[in-house]
């Protein structure tokens, strides 16, 4: 079954949401669950990418709690976030799990991985960031931090239809040139194919949900030890971090920060691409994916003494 023509399954956990999700490839060995960007749900994922990593094993893709299909309110931390997710986990029976998280996904997946590290056998940062961290300067790490552009953001924000939010998401994923809009009509009509049930294209309302997904990025905007930054040390799972070079919603050099302060990870930045390089080389990052997971060379990468 692919991405096109997976049919969406449904299951109550024990915090009472009833999440939407999908499966797509054979059920063999550890399975890889995926969470979306801000505003997004699982529709918005693009078929190439799903099914290039379905080759290799049997993906899952899940709307969290408040978003796309499922029920429940969107929490308004990355902690919360952690926890709806962790609940879906549990409530499919899922021991041991591949996790990848992509942009605000990517910041509620090593929250995952920090309070249930025993699920994670192998973690994907893709075009992500840490939390704020609670030190003013960390060796090693791009100072000051660079911040995300401000037109991509509130361009993000503030669409309403379903054309502003096309638009939105063409302007702050891709490079704003020929080749950067190709590859966004590409994605576009990609997303499209999907034939099993009617889509839902439209980004979450920003009155709602939206508003507070933003709760969360602001929370993790905040100096807390809890947080992720400060944390980083603790994942000791293989660890891929990925982006493209010039990310206008998640500054690339936060890709750097991931890679230096997790001691099991590795890095791969892909050339003229911005938030978008998940769709932009949606074949190559999946069979970079499907290497990482399944290549003995990254069982550890930690330096030798």
């Amino acid at each position: 079954m692919s991405a096109q023509t997976a049919v969406t399954q449904y299951i109550t956990a024990a915090n009472g949401v009833k999440y939407a999700y999908r499966r797509i490839g054979d059920n063999l060995g550890v399975p890889l669950v995926m969470h979306i960007h801000y505003r997004a749900n699982m529709d918005l994922w693009d078929p190439l990418f799903v099914n290039g990593l379905a080759k290799a094993r049997q993906v899952i893709i899940f709307d969290n709690a408040g978003v796309g299909r499922s029920t429940g309110e969107v929490a308004v931390t990355y902690q919360g976030w952690a926890d709806t997710a962790i609940a879906f986990i549990e409530a499919l029976n899922l021991k041991r799990i591949d996790l990848l998280g992509f942009s605000m996904g990517g910041f509620a997946v090593q929250m995952i991985a920090l309070t249930a590290p025993q699920l994670i056998r192998r973690l994907i940062l893709s075009g992500t960031s840490a939390s704020l961290p609670s030190a003013d300067h960390v060796p090693g790490v791009v100072w000051p931090r660079e911040n995300a552009a401000g037109p991509a953001i509130q361009a993000l924000m503030s669409s309403v239809t379903t054309e502003e939010g096309r638009r939105s998401l063409e302007f702050s994923f891709f490079y704003d040139d020929e080749r950067g809009r190709e590859a966004f009509d590409r994605y576009w009509r990609r997303v499209q194919e999907r034939t099993a049930e009617p889509l839902i294209l439209d980004l979450l309302t920003s009155d709602a949900g939206a508003q507070r997904q933003m709760e969360a990025a602001m929370h993790a905007s905040q100096k807390n030890p809890n947080n992720s930054f400060d944390r980083l040390g603790e994942l000791k799972m293989p660890v891929l971090v990925a982006n493209g070079d010039d990310d206008l919603l998640i500054p690339s050099s936060r890709s750097w920060e991931l890679a230096k302060q997790i001691q099991n990870a590795q890095l791969i930045i892909y050339p003229k691409a911005g938030h978008g390089f998940i769709w932009q080389y949606a074949t190559l990052y999946a069979a970079h994916i499907n290497q990482f997971l399944d290549g003995a060379e990254y069982n550890d990468l930690s330096p030798r003494l």
